[in-house]
């Protein structure tokens, strides 16, 4: 795999674009050796052709003489904060992960309430009498439906895929 940079000519300026990500569709981003990780998102980017807006711009790959020679020579952009973004970009990250987590939780309890309430419900038809035999079939059908309810509400509790 390539890293690229990408260089402004008028300003011998550049940001590291670093390799192209397939599945996200971003580049990695700039890297911070304080955190070791990079940015994954497009910010610096973003920022770097705004402020070269009508300069022109070149993309460098990885592996070339001249991509050492504009890494020993040209500015780097953005060079002081790019720690903190990446910082940024770890705990917004993390802010995502702790929200899935929390949403994921708060669906098992849901799950789990709704299964009470199916038994609740299931434990009361069967305190029910019926007076007729239509009666006594409705109510049949009813028990059957809960607990038909409650075998597939089960199988979702076990699929590993859910949990």
């Amino acid at each position: 795999m390539r890293d690229y940079l990408l260089l402004c000519t008028y300003c011998s300026s550049y940001t590291l674009l670093h390799t192209y990500n397939k599945e996200t569709g971003n580049f990695l981003g700039e890297y911070s050796l304080l955190h070791n990780a990079h940015t994954h998102n497009s910010i610096i980017l973003h920022k770097f052709l705004l402020a070269h807006l009508g300069h022109p711009l070149r993309l460098i790959p990885s592996k070339t003489d001249e991509y050492m020679n504009v890494i020993c020579t040209a500015t780097r952009f953005l060079e002081d904060d790019i720690d903190k973004y990446v910082a940024e970009a770890k705990a917004q990250k993390e802010y995502w992960e702790r929200e899935k987590r929390s949403e994921r939780d708060i669906g098992k309890v849901q799950v789990h309430i709704i299964e009470h309430l199916l038994e609740l419900e299931l434990k009361m038809l069967a305190d029910i009498r019926a007076h007729t035999p239509a009666e006594s079939q409705v109510l049949l059908g009813k028990e059957l439906a809960f607990k038909k309810a409650l075998e597939i509400l089960q199988k979702v509790k076990s699929d590993k895929q859910f949990t």
